[in-house]
């Protein structure tokens, strides 16, 4: 910096003096004391430097630096490009390589030779993933309007992609086709356009595209309409008689099987089937009447085996021994070698815990393999129904009793919600309302879990257990029910649910009318539909509600009059206290602009597994005014978040590649980064497998070099730089050596910024090697024998010089004993390089009989070794003038 002030000067004494006759060297000659024209201005300093994430994107971007990775191979080129994408150094691209070109950029405009720069970065302890290199170096494609025909063809023009036209069902072969000389191993980021709308051909919209499931391959987003048709506590399976396929929600159901969906969204594969997300966006289409599973296909060991790398969604029939431990529900079949069936995520009740040990049979829909290990071992089955080898299931499924005509059940469930009344029960699979003509208020409660036998009938156009039925509490202790992802409703779908009557949990806004007994709820919205709360408990409504607009949730149980929604209620609440979030509607947006990561395996390309990037959607749901991370927006704050949220059904030890943009507001540029992200089992952890490392780096000859060896200079300036090294050094003696050599001679009080063991003064910053001080005084204290020194006033020479000679000897051998120790506190994490002698050369000043307190500059220089991380050995001292020797002839004349 100073350097840059003097040429500042300069230029205004250059202005100053232009058409004055005289130049600027003849003014500096004049007036500026000491002024040397032909000395060259230098600016020496010893500096530490902490590299930044956008710093690593320097060093990858650097013109010098991508000359020396081209001339070393392609493996070099990606290596340093993987350097800006991972924030850290590798084996394969290291900072010895490619820091000196970075600090010539930022440094050589100011500080000279002999400047000395420590850099703080990160390395990569082992090799930085595939994937995350892969990213680095790979280049950006953006469709163009031609690749989109490939997808709509030639009659309709739309240059973008659709929920009836996904990218994954087109990208593979737009790549094929767009990048030429892909290499196997080569990564490619797709840009294109989506939009949630599906293009209008002129006269009307086109009907929307429902894919089938069957066709359904690739990851990519997708819309199919089929059949609820099994249900366990994370979601449901829909069947379209092509296939079928899960929808996770990561929440129980809020569909009874053989409800009729439409599920439009984005699906991903996850143990090694393929699925929505809670993301999705689900319809009730229509109901079907006496739904029925599908026939089972009875399936072996050797089956359920072959299973496991052949998957598939299929209904099937498992026989075998139950294992139960926790949550966790097994079967080992017999004749399976490698397979266990896994009965995933079973709803309360599902399953009878006597069971346990016993051999039976589950039917069910097997969807997923898991790992143990890196091994697939467990087949996922969504169950249907289970029973002991031999014998029927001792109840049916609500679902099926739901939808069934009415006739006699036995059912198990969860009370989901109660009114005075009866309750409704819920098991996963559907909800039927118990209607028992009496107030279930301290005989049961929600949460319970309860077996009804009894005749069904209808009414309100669902099905229900008259009073007449047999009601048995099962549990003894309270249990939690979970409720499913609630419906919205607005006033069309109020409308809508009279002739589409479902058992579902729901929510509806609107004004409250209470007369008497009657609770009715006005939607502005519905023309016809109106919400009736059905025999409220004492105490669910507070009666000020009355004429307030509030928010209902509860159970719709049908349809009264034609025009009432029927609602067994959970809640009611002023609408101004209820969440913002109680009344967001999901509507259709439209995206410019999405990205996918994809890889060539030689021959085809197809998407990179283990691999997501943050999309611009993805950051306006996160909170970000801008489609980037930035330092006030930070990538490690919500980067978890974002893999929790579209990941919920993750396993520990899954790892996943995160590709994002990151906005540089010091260059201001947006970058590319990549980190990876390891499932505790709770949380997403950002993989931090790197090292800090400290990288001293020297200017020689107009050169950058790795120069792992420090000279510092402690000079005796009584600045805090230079007492923090004799402080460590006192401290170290403090706790380490008699308390003769810390304690005054005079006062006899212990000091605590000096120690004479090896002479170090913290307040002085000076090193006291005074012969007439340290042994009398304090070595003798420490009953030392100092008979060696006796004669460093004698008039025999000889015997001077011999005592002389003595003492720094033994000075010099504590002082390196000493130091030593205080480096490795004052440099802890230093680390040892391999071929590499790390020498820390330490400058100091000596107070002796022939060097002056005053001398007010450094005089000899100690050499230390790294032997160990933070270890150090003395190895030498030296002066750093002739004038400073210590034994020269002139100190004994």
């Amino acid at each position: 910096m100073n350097k840059h002030i003097v040429k500042y000067l300069l230029a205004l004494a250059t202005i100053a003096f232009v058409g004055g006759g005289c130049n600027v060297d003849d003014y500096n000659e004049e007036y500026l004391d000491g002024f040397n024209p032909d000395k060259e201005i230098t600016d020496v300093q010893v500096l530490k430097y902490t590299m930044t994430d956008a710093d690593y994107a320097s060093v990858a971007s650097n013109a010098a630096n991508k000359a020396i990775a081209e001339a070393a191979g392609p493996d070099a080129v990606a290596a340093l490009a993987a350097v800006g994408t991972a924030k850290c150094f590798s084996e394969a691209a290291s900072a010895t390589t490619y820091l000196p070109a970075f600090l010539a950029a930022g440094y050589d405009s100011y500080l000279s030779n002999g400047s000395t720069v420590t850099v703080t970065y990160k390395n990569q302890r082992g090799e930085i993933s595939e994937a995350i290199t892969g990213i680095a170096s790979a280049s950006t494609y953006e469709l163009k309007a031609a690749d989109y025909e490939v997808a709509w063809g030639e009659d309709i023009t739309a240059d973008y992609f659709t929920p009836g036209k996904p990218a994954a069902n087109y990208l593979p072969r737009i790549l094929k086709e767009a990048v030429k000389n892909a290499e196997a191993g080569d990564y490619v980021i797709a840009e294109y356009a989506y939009s949630e709308q599906e293009p209008s051909t002129g006269g009307g919209e086109i009907p929307e595209t429902i894919n089938k499931i069957s066709e359904i391959i690739a990851p990519g987003d997708y819309t199919v309409q089929g059949t609820v048709s099994a249900a366990y506590a994370r979601g449901f399976i829909v069947d379209d008689t092509t296939g079928a396929i899960l929808v996770y929600l990561n929440a129980p159901s809020n569909y009874s099987l053989g409800d009729v969906v439409k599920v439009k969204g984005a699906v991903t594969e996850y143990n090694s089937g393929m699925q929505f997300g809670n993301t999705a966006e689900i319809t009730l289409v229509e109901k079907t009447k006496n739904f029925a599973f599908p026939t089972a296909q009875a399936m072996s060991g050797s089956e359920l085996d072959a299973y496991l790398t052949a998957t598939s969604i299929k209904f099937v029939s498992l026989t075998g021994t139950l294992s139960i431990s926790g949550n966790y529900y097994n079967l080992k079949v017999d004749g399976a070698a490698t397979a266990t069936g896994s009965l995933s995520f079973p709803n309360k009740g599902q399953i009878d815990e006597s069971l346990d040990g016993k051999k039976v049979t589950a039917t069910g829909y097997l969807f997923s393999v898991s790992k143990s290990g890196d091994a697939p071992k467990f087949a996922n089955m969504m169950v249907a129904t289970i029973a002991e080898e031999g014998s029927q299931p001792a109840f049916t499924p609500v679902g099926v009793v739901a939808s069934a005509d009415p006739g006699t059940f036995s059912v198990t469930g969860q009370i989901a919600a109660t009114y005075k009344r009866g309750f409704l029960i819920n098991d996963g699979t559907g909800s039927i309302l118990i209607y028992t003509n009496a107030d279930p208020t301290g005989t049961y409660a929600i949460g319970d879990l309860v077996s009804v036998e009894g005749t069904t009938s209808a009414y309100a156009g669902l099905n229900q257990y008259p009073a007449a039925s047999t009601v048995t509490k099962l549990n003894t202790e309270a249990n939690k029910f979970t409720y499913p992802a609630i419906r919205e409703m607005d006033g069309t779908d109020m409308d809508g649910y009279l002739t589409l009557t479902t058992a579902q949990y729901v929510r509806y806004t609107g004004t409250l009318k209470i007369d008497g007994n009657y609770y009715n709820v006005i939607n502005d919205e519905a023309l016809t539909a109106q919400g009736s709360l059905s025999y409220v408990l004492d105490g669910a409504v507070d009666p000020a509600l009355d004429g307030q607009e509030v928010v209902v949730e509860g159970y719709a149980i049908g349809v009264s009059g034609s025009k009432f929604l029927n609602t067994m209620v959970t809640s009611v609440k002023p609408a101004a206290n209820a969440s913002a979030a109680s009344f967001g509607m999901t509507r259709a947006a439209v995206t410019k602009n999405r990205y996918a990561i994809y890889t060539f395996d030689g021959t085809s390309w197809a998407a990179a597994e283990n691999t997501t990037m943050v999309n611009p959607e993805d950051y306006t749901q996160m909170g970000a005014t801008n489609p980037n991370f930035s330092s006030s927006f930070s990538q490690d704050t919500y980067l978890p978040l974002y893999l929790k949220y579209k990941y919920p059904y993750a396993l520990a030890e899954e790892k996943m590649n995160v590709a994002y943009h990151f906005y540089d507001s010091t260059d201001k540029v947006t970058l590319l980064f990549a980190d990876e992200y390891t499932y505790d089992g709770a949380d997403w952890i950002k993989t931090e497998d790197t090292e800090t490392l400290d990288g001293p780096f020297k200017k020689v000859s107009g050169k950058w070099n790795f120069d792992p060896s420090m000279t510092l200079v402690v000079a005796p300036d009584r600045s805090a730089y230079s007492k923090s090294f004799y402080q460590a050094c006192v401290d170290w003696v403090l706790q380490n050596k008699d308390a003769a050599y810390t304690t005054d001679n005079r006062s006899g009080s212990r000091l605590t910024d000096a120690e004479y063991y090896s002479g170090c003064a913290a307040s002085y910053t000076n090193l006291n090697w005074r012969i007439n001080t340290l042994p009398k005084y304090y070595w003798s204290k420490a009953d030392e024998d100092i008979s060696a020194y006796d004669n460093w006033g004698s008039e025999d020479k000889d015997a001077m010089r011999a005592s002389y000679q003595a003492f720094y000897d033994e000075v010099e051998k504590r002082f390196g004993e000493v130091m030593s120790a205080a480096l490795g506190t004052l440099y802890p994490d230093v680390k040892m390089i391999s071929g590499i002698d790390v020498i820390y050369t330490v400058q100091m000043m000596l107070y002796t009989q022939h060097i002056g307190s005053g001398t007010g500059k450094v005089t000899h220089a100690f050499e230390f070794k790294l032997v160990d991380t933070g270890k150090f050995e003395y190895v030498r001292m030296y002066a750093l003038s002739p004038e400073y020797e210590l034994m020269k002839d002139a100190n004994f004349e």
